[in-house]
């Protein structure tokens, strides 16, 4: 059993147990999906002449990733040493012979296959560190390293991506993904933690699973109001660059939210964890609306940048929160699986945002985009700090405000319900 564990630094973290044996394979494996979105683009784009078919295929890879929880649930009921591999190399191959196909209809198909196989490498590491914290108060600061390390990826990613783009053929970052994340993937699954496995019952691998818990049902649609909000933001971030004739700007402004985030996630991991997650969940979805407001007025791109990094030093504890909740809600034998749904949602809202965001930014500009942001973001602070205020026994209440000839004492209030639990 693992030792006793006080709440510590980073260092206190990686010196656990063969953290370091996971978690630097997982690390070189998950920086694959942050150079993937770029390769896909441009190594369709290239081989077809399309956009259109660039952004199938990109579709195709995303839209897989409803698919997160079943393989979830599969790694956690046979171990990931025994799922995680055999996905890895089926989505490497893919990708590999994608980087020679020119068909597009080929290619499609191909790149969307490599979704449907893409191992959950995050889900699966969140799982290895409750495991490796269990006895220990360290699992918040390992959630809050995890999420800082794995937004740092999604800023590396999209540089070495276009770093290989712009030296040459595209679908080198391709191959070089697909390199990574079969290295990274088997590297992650021959480390101890892999071999745990988690006790299921037989013939339930497509049953709801942790959607079963209302609680888990208000977290992610919560966590859909969060990804739609901060997806706007993206959207808007590329429209104010291109309004103000500096395009290239975008990545730059991209890059100080993504600063931020990786800030705040840094600090918020240092805190002691709270007893209300979803009440700090909505403390931080509404900093992001005042950030988002604040984006809309900004005069320039300087300042723009300035707004977006203090704004992201919500994003990352977003995230923590998000997971760390959903490993509560959800119990022991489900944590894995809802960490994935928290996945799922946030492709959801980002999809849906990112649609709202570029008709309401070619309609009526990025400003009311940001707005937009905003407000969808401070409606989803609003929904779940009224879902978790104490309910109050009001029969006693309006007895206690009654004069009668007997004295009624008001019944103290009732603890919150944290969505159902």
């Amino acid at each position: 059993m693992p030792r006793a564990v006080g709440v510590g630094g980073y260092r206190a973290v990686l010196g656990l147990p063969f953290a370091l044996r996971t978690f630097v394979p997982a690390i070189g494996g998950r920086l694959a999906y942050g150079v993937l979105p770029l390769a896909i683009l441009f190594t369709v784009q290239q081989a077809t002449s399309s956009y259109a078919v660039a952004g199938l295929a990109a579709a195709g890879f995303g839209i897989a990733a409803v698919t997160l929880p079943v393989k979830t649930r599969l790694a956690e009921r046979h171990g990931q040493h025994a799922v995680l591999p055999p996905l890895a190399l089926v989505c490497a191959v893919a990708l590999a012979v994608a980087s020679v196909v020119r068909d597009p209809a080929v290619l499609v198909v191909v790149i969307t296959l490599a979704g449907f196989a893409a191992p959950p490498l995050g889900p699966s590491m969140r799982a290895s560190w409750r495991r490796l914290t269990a006895g220990t108060s360290l699992k918040p600061r390992a959630y809050g390293l995890d999420a800082v390390v794995e937004e740092t990826l999604y800023l590396v990613g999209p540089l070495v991506a276009g770093l290989l783009v712009a030296a040459g053929p595209a679908h080198r970052a391709l191959l070089l993904s697909a390199f990574l994340l079969l290295a990274g993937t088997l590297g992650m699954a021959t480390a101890p933690p892999a071999r745990h496995r988690e006790p299921a019952a037989p013939g339930r691998l497509f049953d709801p699973g942790p959607l079963r818990s209302p609680g888990v049902r208000g977290l992610l649609a919560a966590i859909l109001g969060v990804g739609a909000g901060t997806s706007v933001a993206y959207t808007c971030i590329a429209a104010t660059a291109q309004n103000h004739g500096r395009p290239g700007a975008a990545g730059l402004l991209e890059a100080a939210l993504a600063v931020g985030s990786v800030i705040g996630g840094l600090l918020w991991a240092r805190r002691e964890p709270g007893r209300h997650p979803l009440r700090q969940l909505a403390a931080l979805a509404g900093v992001l609306a005042a950030g988002l407001t604040a984006a809309s007025a900004a005069p320039g791109l300087i300042t723009l940048g300035l707004v977006l990094c203090a704004t992201g030093t919500a994003l990352a504890p977003v995230y923590v929160v998000a997971y760390l909740a959903a490993d509560d809600l959800a119990g022991e034998g489900s944590a894995a699986e809802a960490g994935t749904w928290v996945n799922v949602a946030t492709n959801a809202g980002s999809s849906a945002g990112a649609a709202l965001a570029g008709i309401i930014a070619e309609s009526h500009g990025p400003g009311p985009g940001f707005l937009t942001g905003a407000t969808l973001l401070a409606v989803t602070a609003t929904a779940v700090t009224l879902a978790t205020q104490p309910k109050r026994d009001r029969r006693a209440v309006a007895d206690g405000n009654h004069h009668s000839s007997h004295t009624h004492h008001p019944a103290p209030p009732k603890p919150a319900r944290h969505c159902g639990r």
